[in-house]
């Protein structure tokens, strides 16, 4: 079955599926939170308003967790408006681990935004769980890696997208990668294993990487608020704007990407906002 919303003829017609994945928005009960000196709402607005200027074919979005800083059922409800008012896309949400599960399930549903496979086709996008609730850090349950596995299984024709908040891979940031996932092995035994395993994408990091190991492409994008300085030791804010990536699948199963980023952004940092 082809997901449901997106243009079944696009899918049938050998032409490269587009979506744009924004991650990290840390919004608040009310429009006027701020973390660590940055109005998220406006940063946001921001990056939409440039989504809507360089993007205006793509097909749906990709919204990688920490979407809420305090896990209120008003920031995802008004995250969700703003996203359809915008664009009136399908969406597709992961939680973080500054997200609250069952607040973000009184706006979205399990069945539709929160579904853990997507099928595109020649393609699909596999949705995985890394929060584990009250810490920080990320960890892939058994059930988790196992929808991915059975996906990669089932449909070895399907090149396959999986996404999730954390990171699998160190980025070589020692304040930030005693967050990652903890048995990322797992996963990217996974990887290793399944040749339709063709992109791994992820959040939470607050900055932009791309690399390839054994002909599968590691992903990770920048926030829709404030940026972390890639390669610290400590923990620091970076100077670079806030951004969103889009995403190209080709049916032969290579895909294009970028980043694009607000550069006109200013804030005063606030240092006193501590336990990211």
């Amino acid at each position: 079955m082809l997901t449901e919303g997106l243009d079944n003829n696009l899918i049938m017609t050998g032409k490269p599926i587009t979506f744009v994945q924004v991650t990290d928005c840390h919004l608040f009960a009310t429009e006027e939170g701020k973390l660590l000196g940055m109005n998220t709402q406006h940063s946001l607005n921001a990056v939409l308003e440039r989504i809507k200027r360089e993007q205006p074919e793509f097909d749906f979005l990709l919204c990688t967790g920490d979407l809420s800083q305090d896990g209120s059922v008003s920031s995802y409800r008004r995250l969700w408006q703003t996203l359809d008012n915008e664009f009136g896309k399908d969406q597709y949400w992961i939680p973080g681990n500054h997200d609250d599960r069952p607040n973000m399930l009184q706006v979205v549903s399990e069945d539709q935004e929160m579904k853990p496979v997507i099928d595109l086709g020649d393609w699909q996008i596999v949705q995985l769980d890394s929060q584990v609730p009250g810490s920080v850090h990320g960890r892939l349950a058994e059930s988790q890696l196992a929808i991915y596995e059975q996906a990669l299984l089932q449909h070895p024709d399907k090149h396959t997208l999986v996404c999730m908040h954390h990171h699998p891979l160190p980025m070589h940031c020692e304040w930030l990668d005693p967050q990652q996932i903890k048995n990322n092995q797992a996963l990217l035994d996974i990887v290793h294993d399944h040749r339709n395993a063709k992109v791994v994408l992820w959040g939470h990091v607050h900055q932009e990487t791309h690399q390839t190991i054994d002909e599968t492409q590691f992903i990770s994008t920048p926030s829709t608020c404030v940026q972390f300085t890639p390669k610290s030791e400590d923990f620091d804010v970076d100077k670079e704007g806030p951004g969103y990536r889009w995403m190209k699948l080709y049916p032969d199963g290579h895909i294009e990407s970028g980043v694009s980023r607000v550069d006109d952004i200013e804030f005063e940092i606030d240092y006193t906002v501590k336990g990211y």
